[in-house]
């Protein structure tokens, strides 16, 4: 009777092992593939974005002439994912007439405002790309393409024939309701955003699931009436992926709000992508053939395998604690991973928009000189010193942190004019602060006081409020420097790790715009010279502190001296 009853137990649990079993297998090889179709999109857009970035930079400075545009824009070495890149505006119905009027004054008569209209007796639901006037009585807002070059992908397809800027010239890019919207929120935001998809159809030619990445541009003044923006198609997302990365997988983007309308299987599991100003998802099941591989051994195999663990469940027990052992270390690795991946893509998107408006820049002045008057050449150099000195700042912060986590950043001590180096800092950040109080001089490395100060006003002018202010006070024992703005403030759970190395209070981890190293460096200077860095919110404004050495009574060490008998300057290691 007992053995009766162990091979129906037996049964029982092989049942449900398999079950469970498969259950498992299946969660976890979806959320794999998953990752790696995140992971291709990411990057994808990633590229997108800093390509759009760079160009939205170079419109800002130098403006949007078609041809210059265009050439600027084909020098990009960047991702093959864009369609084109355009550069559109936002014109009111009360201006639309001056607006056409200074335009054929550029371009000649030709000129008009114009658009898709959208065939209401398509069953497919697809816009039949029949090129006709706009009636510019027809709504509120326009936004007429100024400028547009293609991309790689349009340029590798037909490269013998000549497509520029004309092609779209006067293109009205809110004739779909749909995209009407988006570029409206899009030009409002103040970073890049990403569009709903839409159906397009040129001819015999359908484009399904057309998207846009865009920047704003903004104004003189600050105000953003424009933006750069470049034309996607979904499948281009996933370009990179091997045919054998994914032979066993279905899967499916959705945008936001959708539900799958390829993947139909009970085993699909749905992962969200966050994306800037979106949340799109993947829809991911294995194949027939993939989901046999993951049942894994049948189900009498099993039974016959339990029958033997029944009589051993002191070992099942001590597999199992090992198990979960081992999971906890894996999800260390994969966290360790993740860590240096966001490090990675991170550096990589801080250098990549300067590098590429200096060598779009550099380009510019070496194939065209005689096209720049001497005040545009000024405007232009001046443009490659900012973004080399942005590229030298990054650098700095990169190398001190490397050094830190070594002990081998040094100290120079002398006499820091402070005073001078808030002015020195805020010039090189391009920000104007308020002083409140008066300077005193303290004792320290005068570049790394430079250096800290440069890091928070970058982090006052990128996250804080309109207005930053710079106070001064002392004490027996310490001068202070105190970094204010009158932004949203940290937030209270994110307050203790802000000084952490690679982490922000003030984006997303998938957002990828910062390195994460500014203020972890700040404070770990600011102790080497026997001070601190820390932040307070009141309510209204937030602080960072900065406290250093006074000045040793009856030592007055002149600026740029270091001290040390023999001449040679003592060093501090950052611990």
């Amino acid at each position: 009777m007992g053995l009766i009853l162990l091979v129906v137990v037996a049964f029982v649990v092989a049942a449900a092992v398999e079950s469970i079993s498969t259950r498992t297998a299946v969660t976890n090889w979806t959320a794999e593939q998953a990752a790696v179709i995140e992971q291709v999109m990411q990057e994808a857009v990633d590229g997108v974005i800093a390509d759009v970035e760079a160009v939205a930079a170079f419109v800002e400075e130098i403006g949007s002439d078609p041809g210059t545009f265009e050439s600027f824009t084909n020098r990009i070495e960047g991702t093959d994912s864009a369609v084109g890149y355009g550069y559109l505006t936002e014109v009111s119905a009360s201006e639309i007439y001056d607006f056409v009027d200074s335009q054929r004054a550029v371009h000649g008569d030709w000129y008009e405002i114009w658009g898709f209209p959208d065939d209401e007796s398509s069953d497919d639901n697809l816009f039949f790309m029949d090129a006709a006037p706009t009636d510019l009585t027809s709504r509120d807002v326009f936004y007429p393409v100024q400028a547009f070059a293609v991309g790689n992908l349009i340029r590798a397809a037909v490269p013998d024939e000549p497509i520029g800027s004309e092609l779209v010239l006067g293109l009205d890019a809110g004739f779909d309701p749909r995209w009407r919207s988006d570029i409206t929120s899009a030009i409002a935001r103040d970073g890049p955003s990403i569009s709903q998809f839409i159906s397009l159809r040129v001819g015999d030619l359908a484009l399904d699931r057309v998207f846009f990445v865009s920047v704003p541009v903004e104004d003189d003044d600050g105000s953003k009436q424009g933006m750069v923006m470049a034309m996607m198609l979904e499948p281009l997302l996933v370009a990179e992926l091997t045919t054998s990365a994914l032979q066993q997988v279905e899967w499916e983007i959705i945008a936001e709000g959708d539900t799958p309308a390829f993947v139909d299987s009970e085993h699909a599991g749905i992962f969200p992508v966050a994306l800037p100003g979106s949340t799109w998802s993947v829809a991911v099941a294995p194949t027939d053939e993939a989901f046999s591989d993951l049942q894994g051994l049948p189900w009498w195999a099993i039974a016959s395998i339990a029958a033997t663990l029944v009589g051993l469940a002191i070992l099942a027990v001590w597999l199992l604690i090992d198990r979960r052992t081992e999971h906890n270390r894996a999800v260390q690795f994969r966290q360790i991973a993740d860590d240096k991946d966001r490090f990675l893509a991170s550096v990589s998107h801080e250098l990549r928009t300067p590098l590429t408006v200096v060598s779009g820049l550099a380009h510019e002045l070496t194939d065209q000189p005689e096209s720049f008057g001497d005040e545009e050449r000024v405007e232009l150099m001046t443009m490659l010193m900012d973004q080399t000195e942005e590229l030298a700042a990054i650098v700095e912060d990169l190398l001190v942190a490397a050094r830190s986590d070594i002990g081998k950043v040094a100290i120079h001590y002398g006499e820091v004019d402070v005073g001078a180096e808030v002015d020195n800092a805020a010039q090189t950040s391009d920000l104007t602060v308020r002083r409140r109080g008066d300077p005193v001089p303290a004792y320290g490395d005068p570049q790394r006081v430079r250096q800290i100060l440069r890091n928070l006003f970058t982090n006052a002018k990128r996250y804080g409020g309109p207005e930053v202010r710079v106070g001064f006070s002392e004490g027996t024992d310490w001068v202070e420097v105190t970094v204010s703005d009158n932004g949203d403030g940290v937030p209270r759970e994110m307050r203790d790790v802000i000084f952490d190395p690679y982490r922000s209070a003030h984006r997303p981890s998938s957002d990828v715009r910062s390195v994460g190293l500014g203020l972890y460096i700040s404070r770990n200077l600011a102790q080497a010279m026997g001070g601190d860095l820390e932040y307070v919110y009141d309510g209204e404004w937030s602080h960072f502190r900065l406290r250093l050495r006074p000045l040793p009574t009856g030592d007055r060490v002149s600026i740029g001296q270091t001290r040390g008998g023999s001449g040679a300057a003592p060093a501090v290691a950052v611990k």
